[in-house]
């Protein structure tokens, strides 16, 4: 079954919005990587313009490009350089960092996307988009607990990450045809999904102590392939994580400690993996490519998690949205306490909600109540 799930979070108020349709004309990127809305940085702030030895880009804030013309985000991923590109051959970001060691092969430049602050904590995300697939394509849409470089919190090992998608040649190894094959190209319909967590406090090669709800499925042939227009989405929350793929529900998690439980910054970027070089090592493919996003929106929960009672009138009317630990409505004078004609009114509690005395809807007003826990 296919859901608008968005619609959901839209019009409930106890839902804060983050969004990007890239339609602002004239935006564009100072000397620190920073977007002129003051939304993005274009490369990641955790690790640099590059992102793992095992990876052959360097983010250049010329890959991350706003299309006005088509209101859209391309980040762009190109071949530049037949030898190992070094950080003397790059522009760096004005207080940022390159992070390019004898260890990393770079060989091509590409754009990302991170928010600028590391604030998100539970929420709906979501993001229209038509991705690269070819044989060094590595795009990914996910949420990160690094650090800033540097930053005091930087010497604490825990690890999250939530992965929305990430399509790579290398998840369809095992499936390839030997069209395919001989086509440098894996298949277009498989990705994968889930979330690796380190909660040890252990730092090290184990980092990744485990991942949950891994699962690499193949879309079917009568949906529309990765190349295609598809909307991703997932649904973080205190107790579940669901990922979701046109308003299907492809992926689930509901093993409280197993979701992670801290900030994270939100990632979209287009890496090239180790599928890039020839088993030699020494012939790398002559990549030109565009990841191309439509818009990106988050819906996050207002936490409040107090207890609240509602025994007038007012209470009712100016009522102030939020999750909360509970809610009681009481008329403290036997007058019901009434949501008007084309009021709406959403609560959310963790623990209980109490309905005492007299209580009214009028025809035309909305009223919900949902279960939700609290951080």
């Amino acid at each position: 079954m296919c859901i608008d799930i968005m619609a959901q979070y839209e019009c409930n108020k106890n839902y804060k919005l983050f969004e990007d349709d890239f339609d602002v004309p004239g935006r564009t990127w100072n000397a620190s990587y920073m977007d002129s809305e003051n939304k993005w940085v274009a490369y990641f702030q955790g690790s640099g313009i590059t992102h793992g030895t095992k990876e052959h880009q360097a983010y250049q804030r010329s890959q991350a490009v706003f299309d006005d013309n088509n209101e859209m985000m391309l980040l762009v991923a190109d071949y530049v350089s037949e030898v190992d590109l070094t950080c003397d051959d790059l522009e760096k970001p004005v207080g940022g960092w390159c992070n390019i060691t004898d260890e990393h092969h770079i060989r091509y430049i590409s754009g990302a996307l991170e928010s600028i602050d590391k604030s998100f904590l539970y929420g709906y995300f979501e993001m229209r988009c038509k991705l690269p697939v070819h044989k060094s394509a590595f795009p990914a849409f996910w949420l990160w607990s690094s650090c800033k470089a540097n930053a005091p919190d930087c010497n604490d090992p825990h690890y999250e990450e939530i992965d929305i998608f990430e399509y790579s040649w290398t998840f369809t190894d095992s499936v390839k045809t030997p069209n395919t094959e001989a086509l440098y190209l894996g298949d277009n319909r498989y990705f994968t999904a889930g979330l690796y967590i380190n909660d040890t406090g252990i730092s090290g090669d184990n980092i990744w102590q485990y991942g949950a709800a891994r699962i690499s499925p193949r879309i079917p042939e009568n949906k529309p392939s990765l190349d295609q227009w598809n909307t991703w989405g997932c649904l973080w929350m205190p107790d579940k994580v669901e990922w979701y793929l046109n308003g299907e529900l492809f992926n689930s998690l509901y093993d409280i400690e197993k979701i992670p439980h801290n900030p994270m910054y939100l990632i979209i970027n287009y890496a090239i993996d180790s599928n890039a070089p020839n088993e030699e090592g020494d012939i790398y493919c002559d990549v030109n490519d565009t990841m191309y996003i439509d818009y990106i929106k988050v819906f996050q929960p207002k936490w409040d998690c107090c207890s609240v009672m509602i025994d007038e009138q007012s209470d009712m009317d100016y009522y102030e949205h939020g999750i909360k630990s509970s809610v009681t409505i009481d008329s403290n004078n036997n007058v019901p306490i009434v949501v008007d004609d084309g009021n709406i009114i959403d609560i959310m509690a963790s623990e209980y909600v109490t309905i005492n005395g007299p209580f009214q809807v009028d025809v035309g007003a909305k009223f919900s109540i949902t279960m939700q826990k609290c951080p």
